[in-house]
C-alpha cells in the first residue's frame, strides 16, 4: 500500500509552459507558479536543482533517466514531458527512452507506457527528433509446464513473469537497448516511488549484482525521495541497510 500522502513533491505546474530545462534549474529564473508557495519554490531552487541534481554521486544522465522513469511510474504527464526534454538534452537517445518507457510500463502498468508514448511522440515531432527504428517481430513462447511457479495461485502470471520479464532473448531484462545497470536503477527508482517495498528488497540486491554501487544506491534513493516523498525514502533506506548488512557490506560513509 502506498502512503496516504506524498511529501515535498515538485510538480510541473511550478514551471511556465514555455520554460526550458535550463530555465527550470536556473536560480535567476522566476516562474509565475512559484509565488503561491514561496518556501517550496525556494527549496526547489536551492535544494532540488541547486544541490541534489548537482551532487557528484550520480551522473546527470543517471539522474535524468531515473527521474524520467519515476514521473512515468507516478503517471505525471506534465513532469514526464519536462524530464523527457531534459533526458534528450543529457544525451539519452530515443532508442534508450523507448526501452525505459517499455521497462517501466511492465512495473507500473500499461497506462503509464501509453501516456509516455503519447508525450514522446509530441516532443519528438516538436523537436524534429527521429523515432527509434522499428523492432523485429517478437514471438514470446510462454511455457506453462514444469518449474516452480513464482505465484502458485496464478500460474499464467508466473509464466509471463519468467518469459516477458526475464526470458531470453526477448524478455525486457535481456534486451540490449539498456545495460543491466540502467535497468536495475530504473526498477529500484520506480519501486521506491510506488512504495513497492516487498519487491524493492530483491531489486536492491539485483542492482548490486548489476554493478550499481552502494554509494550510487544511496544517491538514487535520496534523489527519488524528492519526487515520491519522504516515506518512500525512509522505507527504501531501511531496506538498503538491511541488504547491505546481509551481504556484509559497510554502510556508505562509514
Amino acid at each position: 500500500m502506498r502512503p496516504a500522502a506524498r511529501v515535498l513533491m515538485f510538480p510541473a505546474f511550478m514551471w511556465a509552459a514555455a520554460c526550458t530545462v535550463e530555465e527550470a534549474g536556473d536560480p535567476a529564473s522566476a516562474q509565475p507558479g512559484t509565488t503561491a508557495v514561496p518556501y517550496l519554490a525556494e527549496l526547489e531552487r536551492t535544494l532540488l536543482f541547486g544541490d541534489i541534481w548537482e551532487r557528484p554521486g550520480l551522473s546527470k544522465r543517471d539522474r535524468a533517466m531515473i527521474t524520467l522513469a519515476v514521473t512515468q511510474g507516478l503517471y505525471e504527464p506534465e513532469d514526464f514531458e519536462m524530464y523527457l526534454r531534459r533526458a534528450l538534452d543529457e544525451g539519452i537517445s530515443p532508442g534508450e527512452i523507448s526501452e525505459i518507457v517499455t521497462h517501466v510500463a511492465l512495473y507500473a502498468g500499461w497506462p503509464t507506457g501509453s501516456m509516455a508514448s503519447q508525450v514522446a511522440t509530441r516532443v519528438y515531432e516538436e523537436r524534429g527528433v527521429p523515432y527509434p527504428a522499428p523492432v523485429e517481430a517478437v514471438t514470446l513462447e510462454v511455457g506453462l509446464a514444469g518449474g516452480r511457479p513464482a505465484y502458485p495461485a496464478l500460474p499464467y502470471l508466473s509464466a509471463l513473469t519468467s518469459t516477458l520479464l526475464y526470458g531470453e532473448p526477448d524478455g525486457v531484462w535481456s534486451r540490449p537497448g539498456l545495460s543491466p545497470r540502467d535497468r536495475s536503477m530504473i526498477t529500484v527508482a520506480v519501486q521506491q516511488a510506488l512504495y513497492e517495498m516487498q519487491q524493492l528488497r530483491g531489486h536492491i540486491g539485483r542492482a548490486l549484482d548489476n554493478g550499481v554501487t552502494q554509494d550510487e544506491l544511496a544517491e538514487l534513493i535520496t534523489h527519488v525521495t524528492f519526487y515520491a516523498g519522504w516515506p518512500t525514502g525512509s522505507s527504501a533506506a531501511g531496506l538498503a541497510a538491511e541488504v547491505f548488512a546481509e551481504r556484509g557490506l559497510p554502510l556508505p560513509g562509514r
